[in-house]
């Protein structure tokens, strides 16, 4: 009997806070479909980041928490709260002790004296490593409380985790996002890259079933993993009605702290930025997500905002919003909600590999010079910029809706989990009676 709502568990490391970086809006956007569509939806963030641990309390935002069930290592939840314990004890304790030392030397007691331990502290895993023997741990003791049908890890590097015996009658999948390898050899040119392509090909190959941002990469997945069924899902965007034209002379960036936006900012800021300000004395440029880690140079006219939990008002905003990457690897997430927010984009020909439907509705500069004054002809052309926006937006919801997007992933996910269920009821029900299963 198929189970009503199945349990499905999404294992991360990375954040899958939406409003931190496009890789965090795209998870917490499939998982908030999976929840629509009749799943349980789990997620298992094994490594919080310490900009959030260090808050103490922290209060998950209510629409997240409608959507899935998230579970944070070393925190107390209470309702919407998660209590890091660690971070609200440690210090408590070591103040308590200071006391405890200071007034036993007050009466002439020596406290003892607590020898160090030789094992030097666990390191935090690297973003792009294999689980550790704490995270896979940490895995199967979730795994035996929730018992869950299906089992996605996210990034090819947590793969590692689908060969643990606790899932091996499980649905397994790996959301991708990109290339790996392809990434690695972009990010760091001229040194040995962190990942290679044996080596991604090997994390792959455990998982059943491969979810790939864009065709491109589907293409490269199939060759990396033979075995692996490969299903298409990219970013899906809201079918909403676009924000109304401005008169404003402002720009928009948005963009996290990786090293392809940050090279891409600062080509922009160096190259086209003063060009287009001896050009367009009144033009703005406002950038928002954690890119201002990254980036230094700040220029008259920039202005940076750091991580911004809605992004809705600085879409509406902003006259254009532009895309200067040098260096892409999948879909490009700022590219098609910028799209559609109804804004009208400039970007570079890196930025559409992953998006060949926008190709005709962006403008696609490749120097600084084409950069500019590509700027320069939208602003000074509100019926060009519109039409230019409508255009964009048209591509995205006739390519980008959520059931387009995510449906046939949830549809092979639930066959999937079904089927495996069905086998281990097989198998429950041969062994109560003694019989064998039949050998392949």
């Amino acid at each position: 009997m198929t189970p009503a709502r199945q349990k499905l568990l999404i294992v991360t490391r990375h954040t899958p806070l939406p409003w931190e970086d496009g890789a965090g809006a795209y998870l917490h956007d499939l998982a908030r479909y999976l929840a629509t569509d009749g799943f349980r939806v789990h997620i298992l963030w094994l490594a919080p980041h310490d900009r959030l641990r260090w808050k103490k309390i922290w209060r998950l935002p209510a629409p997240f928490a409608r959507a899935v069930r998230l579970h944070l290592p070393g925190a107390l939840r209470l309702g919407r709260r998660f209590v890091f314990l660690a971070v609200v004890w440690l210090p408590f304790k070591a103040r308590a002790l200071d006391r405890v030392r200071r007034a036993l030397n007050t009466v002439g007691l020596a406290p003892p004296r607590r020898h160090p331990s030789p094992a030097p502290p666990a390191a935090a895993p690297l973003w792009a490593s294999p689980p550790t023997p704490a995270e896979l741990a940490l895995v199967v003791r979730f795994f035996e409380k929730h018992r869950p049908d299906v089992v996605i890890t996210n990034y090819a590097w947590l793969c590692p985790i689908l060969d643990l015996p606790a899932l091996r009658r499980t649905c397994t999948a790996c959301l991708t996002h990109d290339i790996g390898w392809q990434r690695a050899a972009l990010s760091a040119p001229g040194i040995a890259p962190e990942i290679t392509r044996d080596g991604e090909a090997a994390w792959l190959r455990r998982a059943a079933l491969l979810v790939a941002i864009s065709e491109t990469d589907a293409a490269e997945l199939a060759a990396l993993a033979p075995a692996a069924r490969v299903v298409v899902a990219p970013k899906a965007c809201e079918t909403r009605a676009p924000f109304a034209e401005t008169t404003s002379r402002s720009l928009l960036f948005v963009g996290s702290d990786n090293a392809f936006n940050a090279r891409g900012l600062d080509w922009f800021l160096r190259e086209v930025w003063p060009r287009l300000l001896r050009e367009v004395p009144d033009v703005s440029l406002h950038v928002c997500g954690s890119i201002d880690r990254l980036v230094t140079l700040c220029p008259d006219g920039v202005a940076f905002h750091g991580p911004v939990p809605d992004l809705a008002p600085c879409y509406r905003q902003a006259a254009l919003v532009i895309v200067p990457l040098l260096q892409s690897t999948g879909l490009n997430i700022k590219l098609v909600e910028a799209a559609a927010c109804g804004r009208a984009i400039v970007t570079t020909p890196a930025a559409l590999p992953g998006a060949p439907f926008l190709r005709d509705a962006v403008a696609v500069a490749a120097t600084p010079g084409e950069f500019a004054a590509a700027i320069r002809h939208l602003l000074d052309q509100p019926a060009v910029r519109a039409a230019t926006a409508a255009r964009a937006l048209a591509a995205v919801r006739a390519r980008l809706a959520p059931a387009t997007c995510y449906g046939p992933l949830a549809a092979l996910l639930r066959a999937n989990a079904v089927a495996r269920h069905d086998v281990a009821r097989d198998l429950r029900v041969l062994h109560a009676s003694g019989a064998h299963p039949p050998q392949p």
